[in-house]
């Protein structure tokens, strides 16, 4: 019996040994080793009691046991849940479930992982997937209102006809007109990456841009973009690949001061150098008006061009409408200074214009990580246009900018807001998990 025993119980040593090279190699993977590692050595100091002797077939059954549990427990820890749905004043959601908003009010989709997406009346959908990681939203008609919150390993995905739209953490519209198998993204935060019909390679659609795509083509400009001047001939369009390709993240900034202020004739000048460089080797020829490059989404290019017809000038002459797209041109290109100077240049000529302000506050908080200025700007938004087109938009980012910036108080103050004026809007989870219970 003892030989038995002892013979058992070398397997089951074996079997552990097994178990614990696979379970640490996939701890290491994860980086989660010394997690695991700390926890067993806390377990061990409180063992303070000696164990019972347990003899015969008792000791294998509860070694298998501790086994067992062991494993249990390593898999649950390396291998979380998948996050899961529930539909507001609903309950929990199902993987393939219709998903349809009655005629008179949006539906809300709230994620576990804090993401959530709005249907406006009659849209319909159904979550395709969930995982770990994220989840796939497929839509059937309509325009759909998406925030998907970032993580270190966040993956979404939003279907559409033949096109996938790859998200990691930003904002959008996403829309599909079954009848003419057409799509239409537009960005309010951050960047997404589409492929499908008519795109030769991923598109990436990034703040401020629309991006139109059918079988038959595809057309990448800025949001609200004026079409190109009738006394302007637009060059011919060129494929779609040759006119948006991917780009890489917007270079780095050096850190603002705690205001924005007016860039100086000596930072503008290197700069305006650069910009001319970028225009002498340019592929696209820049000898035309710059809205016309703005148009086919050349932002550089459009810079470019902007700067040598005189960039002071054209802030000074420019109207209203022509004076912000100059601002988005340089911020989509990547120069903040300039981009604020025209944005600020349009808020003192134009100081019934709303998009200025706002998108000041764009820069602030995404270019210059000044959360406080940010949420001043948006809170200014709010106070000069409380019924303005980008209310609800700037009302979400109030909230962001307070969480981010520390000020818990004036965050809930703004999500309770934003719970009374925008109940069904795409930062209502954010703002419910704000206000808390």
């Amino acid at each position: 019996m003892n030989r038995e025993q002892d013979k058992m119980s070398g397997e089951l040593e074996s079997l552990m040994r097994d178990v614990g090279r696979v379970v640490e190699g996939e701890a290491q993977r994860q980086n989660m080793l010394p997690q695991i590692q700390a926890r067993l050595a806390a377990r061990q100091l409180h063992r303070t009691r000696p164990a019972r002797p347990v003899d015969g077939r008792w000791s294998v059954a509860l070694a298998f046991g501790t086994l067992a549990a062991g494993a249990a427990a390593a898999f649950i820890y390396l291998h979380p849940r998948a996050i899961s749905y529930a539909v507001a004043g609903v309950g929990a959601g199902e993987v393939g479930a219709a998903l349809v908003a009655p005629a008179a009010a949006p539906l809300e989709l709230q994620f576990s992982d804090g993401s959530a997406v709005t249907l406006p009346p009659r849209a319909a959908a159904h979550v395709d997937a969930l995982d770990r990681n994220g989840a796939t939203v497929a839509i059937e008609e309509g325009t759909l209102e998406v925030s998907v919150i970032h993580r270190a390993h966040t993956r979404w995905q939003v279907q559409a006809g033949g096109y996938r739209i790859a998200v990691t953490g930003t904002r959008f519209a996403a829309g599909w007109d079954r009848q003419s198998r057409s799509l239409t993204v537009t960005m309010h935060e951050g960047s997404v990456l589409v492929s499908g019909p008519g795109l030769k390679e991923p598109v990436r659609v990034v703040t401020g841009q629309r991006l139109r795509a059918s079988a038959s083509g595809a057309d990448l400009g800025l949001e609200n973009a004026p079409a190109p001047s009738a006394e302007v001939e637009a060059p011919p369009a060129a494929p779609m690949p040759s006119l948006v390709p991917s780009r890489g993240p917007e270079p780095a900034l050096a850190p603002p001061p705690t205001e924005v202020v007016p860039p100086t004739e000596r930072a503008s000048a290197p700069r305006a150098r650069r910009v001319e460089a970028l225009a002498a080797r340019s592929a696209t020829p820049i000898n035309g008006d710059w809205r016309v490059q703005a148009a086919r989404a050349e932002y550089h290019e459009a810079l470019a061009a902007a700067v040598l017809e005189g960039w002071r000038a054209e802030c000074a002459r420019l109207g209203a409408d022509d004076l912000v797209l100059l601002g988005d041109v340089a911020r989509l290109a990547g120069d903040l200074d300039r981009a604020e100077e025209a944005y600020r240049s349009a808020r003192r000529r134009f100081p019934d214009a709303d998009r200025p302000i706002y998108a000041l506050g764009l820069i602030a908080f995404e270019g210059r990580h000044n959360y406080k200025l940010a949420g001043d700007l948006f809170g200014g938004y709010l106070r000069s246009f409380p019924r303005g087109p980008l209310a609800r938009e700037a009302a979400g980012r109030l909230i962001e900018s307070r969480l981010k910036a520390g000020d818990d108080m004036e965050a809930r103050r703004a999500a309770t807001a934003y719970l009374h004026d925008f109940p069904s809007g795409p930062h209502a989870a954010l703002a419910r998990r704000t206000v808390g219970p």
